[in-house]
């Protein structure tokens, strides 16, 4: 198993297995149970250790030897749990640098197999330094200063500094005190790569006579309070409810003003402010929906610039419940906490985000184990009970203090959680149930409502999340005030005119809105004003043109515009001496010109203009 294996299946211990696996790490090669036992303080036979074992075995990281079940394997614990207990690292780990002539004479001096290949010389050197009734007979034998430093470093720092003693053994110098204790693997030192001589892990706890690792088998019991389930899953609903606005709310305007990208990455604090304000939103509620649509693929980099992806038109189309279990599932497993507020711009991870995932899974099943109706009294209660079973990850319960108040907010943002307590998402997401997520969010996101309530004072409201369709149709004929728990819009002038101007016409609109309204009812000041805008959109209208041609010669221009070769002028007569073309003035004279025309530039008071050669100087160097 590489490391990067050990690492995430330790990763996964709880407290006691953690604590049981640091000891194993002590000794590379193996340990015998006794050994284990009394290291931990209890039996052989205690029923935690076994479980603590089991549970190892389980994850690949610990098995019995199978020719001496009381001789515990481990993988290669030493790599990723290294200087447990303030000793050092593995033998295996301080000797591996040495080369195998070195490593012979270790072997021979321990009594191990000696042979040629390095792996099997360091295994044999391990596995002998493993038994702890061999080094503390040899550490006996040894020369009285080597067993007085020994001791010092056993019980203290496991490594030792003195420049005499490593320039002696730098020049192999055989009067010296620790080279004895060098030869026979008690001590290591490189010559080449060594800044100080150590004391391998296997040493260190078989001379330290005292030492006992700490072993909690018992999990911390947070202190609960009663809470309604009903009020916990009605404060989770809203809160799911006003996500999904949020987040529609915040892309949307994403999508009509791209977000403007920091040169060292990420949304800088100043657009997390504007986005708040325009969304109706805080700036932590912008940091955390960027963060949850950035992972979701909702949205992209766009140049230098955020804008929605492909992703969130197809987003759009889904039902309500659809569209937040989208969310959902994205948030729940995502490495990132951006609510663990460091300074950071928003989108911009760090090293604080690693293990944010699994802590926010662990959390999801703390808070299930609670029995229904039950909360806990406060997030130290959560933070324990998450420190005991994923300590690798989160430290003690100071220590993931921060973290968890991140990861809270995020819950009671998504309608997780409320009041320290699990909604029934929680509960959904605890048992990794597909059907029974889509079922919880099918309760906490009804469908999208298709029609809406016309008021008598131009405004539109929709008692619960609009379908796409209705609120496209909204959104271009009239202008959003609010959102949440319900959806507001107001019929203006100005927003009107923008829907003709997006091609329709005072009827269709008007119709478009009728199937809309709730029992087909449009208030008579709304369909008086679609139909005077309507009457009125268009009497004036703009076209672009790039420059007009005038003459008093009026047959001249009518044979102009005749010229085939012309035609791409697309001219027009504006009046009888006049035509517009729609190319710039110099491509409209170049183009005459090239016909066998001698036009001339006109200014805009009427006179000739002058058209000089343009002359190009180079500037000279500098002196």
């Amino acid at each position: 198993m590489e490391s990067p294996q050990i690492l995430q299946a330790a990763s996964l211990l709880t407290l006691p297995q953690l604590q049981v696996a640091e000891v194993l790490s002590l000794r590379a090669a193996g340990t015998r149970l006794r050994d284990l036992a009394r290291a931990i303080g209890v039996g052989v036979e205690d029923r935690r250790l076994t479980a603590a074992l089991r549970a190892l075995h389980e994850a690949g990281l610990a098995q019995p030897d199978e020719d001496d079940p009381e001789w515990i394997r481990t993988v290669a614990l030493h790599q990723v749990l290294a200087n447990s207990y303030g000793f050092g690292r593995a033998a295996e780990h301080e000797l591996q640098y040495l080369p195998v002539e070195h490593l012979q004479r270790i072997a021979y001096g321990l009594g191990a197999p000696v042979g040629r290949e390095h792996r099997r010389l360091l295994g044999a050197i391990g596995a002998a330094l493993a038994d702890p009734d061999r080094v503390r007979d040899l550490f006996r034998s040894a020369p009285r200063a080597a067993r007085d430093i020994m001791l010092d470093m056993a019980v203290g720092e496991p490594f030792y500094a003195d420049p005499h003693a490593m320039m002696a053994l730098r020049t192999g110098n055989k009067s010296s005190p620790l080279r004895w204790a060098v030869d026979h693997g008690l001590l290591v030192f490189n010559a080449y790569y060594g800044a100080a001589i150590s004391m391998p892990s296997e040493v260190g706890v078989a001379l330290r006579p005292d030492f006992r690792a700490e072993f909690d088998p018992s999990p911390p019991a947070p202190p609960s309070v009663t809470i309604s389930a009903e009020t916990v899953d009605r404060e989770g609903s809203a809160a799911a409810r006003a996500a999904l606005s949020s987040v529609t709310a915040l892309l949307e305007e994403c999508g009509r003003t791209p977000v403007p990208i920091l040169k060292a990455g990420g949304i800088g604090l100043r657009e997390v402010r504007k986005l708040a304000r325009l969304v109706g939103s805080d700036e932590e509620g912008v940091r955390f929906w960027l963060t949850v649509a950035g992972m979701n693929g909702l949205i992209g980099i766009a140049g230098d610039r955020v804008a929605p992806s492909a992703e969130f038109d197809n987003w759009l189309k889904l039902e309500p419940a659809e569209q937040f279990g989208w969310l959902v599932d994205g948030w729940f497993q995502m490495p990132a906490a951006p609510l663990l507020l460091d300074g950071r711009a928003a989108l911009v991870g760090s090293e604080q985000d690693a293990g944010s995932a699994l802590l926010r899974v662990t959390l999801a099943g703390v808070l299930s184990s609670l029995r229904t109706g039950r909360g806990a009294a406060g997030l130290d209660g959560l933070a324990a009970m998450v420190a005991y079973l994923r300590p690798l990850v989160a430290g003690d319960a100071g220590e993931v203090m921060p973290m968890m108040a991140a990861l809270w907010r995020e819950y009671e943002l998504m309608g997780v959680g409320a009041h320290h307590a699990p909604t029934t998402l929680c509960h959904a997401l605890a048992a990794a149930d597909r059907e029974r997520l889509a079922e919880a969010l099918r309760g906490f996101l009804p469908p999208a409502e298709e029609t809406v309530l016309l008021q008598s004072d131009l405004t539109a409201v929709a008692t619960g999340a609009p379908s796409g369709a209705l609120s496209a149709l909204l959104d271009l004929a009239a202008d959003r005030e609010s959102r949440g728990g319900g959806y507001t819009w107001r019929f203006t002038e100005s927003s009107v005119r923008r829907a003709f101007d997006a091609g329709s016409t005072a009827e269709e609109l008007l119709a478009r809105v009728r199937a809309a309204a709730a029992g087909g009812r449009v208030p008579q000041a709304l369909e008086y004003m679609i139909g005077d805008l309507g009457r009125k959109h268009g009497v004036v209208r703009v076209r672009t043109v790039g420059c007009v041609l005038r003459s008093d010669d009026t047959a001249l221009l009518g044979e102009i515009r005749s010229v085939r070769s012309l035609a791409r002028l697309e001219l027009t007569e504006l009046a009888p001496t006049v035509l517009s073309s729609a190319l710039s003035p110099a491509e409209t004279l170049a183009a005459l010109r090239h016909a066998g025309y001698a036009p001339a530039a006109e200014n805009p008071d009427g006179t000739l203009a002058v058209e000089r050669p343009t002359r190009h100087r180079a500037d000279l160097p500098a002196q």
